[in-house]
């Protein structure tokens, strides 16, 4: 496991986002080809483990996380952004298979834009995950 999967179970996991968004909708890595707008696509941008002098069984990652939001429109791909910060923001000790203590937190969010043909309406938002995994 790692910081995209546990995203995807916070996403997935929440109502209000998945009456946007069915979970399947949700995905880690590019879309596939003729895929339903809306739709989340989630990529791990950068990871950094910690190392420390007297090592143990496990060490603490801190990986950011972009979520990209494609809509139809304006105004559907900002009701689902909001709903992706509302579902994952300032999420503190959540267990999630194969990591430990995992935390998220909301970091910098990226530019409206637009891909003119076929007309999707795109925004991205970071978040940093940070957890414990082991060696």
């Amino acid at each position: 496991m790692d910081g995209v999967a546990a995203m995807v179970k916070m996403l997935t996991s929440d109502a209000a986002l998945t009456d946007l968004v069915p979970a399947e909708r949700i995905s880690p890595g590019p879309s596939a080809l003729g895929f339903q707008l809306p739709w989340i696509a989630l990529e791990s941008v950068s990871l950094n483990d910690r190392n420390i002098p007297a090592p143990g069984a496990r060490r603490h990652v801190r990986e950011r996380v972009q979520v990209t939001v494609m809509a139809s429109g304006y105004p559907e791909r900002a009701t689902v952004m909001r709903a992706v910060r509302r579902a994952a923001a300032d999420l503190v000790g959540i267990e999630v298979d194969g990591i430990d203590a995992v935390t998220i937190h909301t970091d910098s969010a990226g530019p409206d834009f637009m891909i003119e043909d076929p007309s999707i309406w795109c925004r991205s938002q970071d978040f940093l995950v940070t957890y414990l995994e082991t060696r």
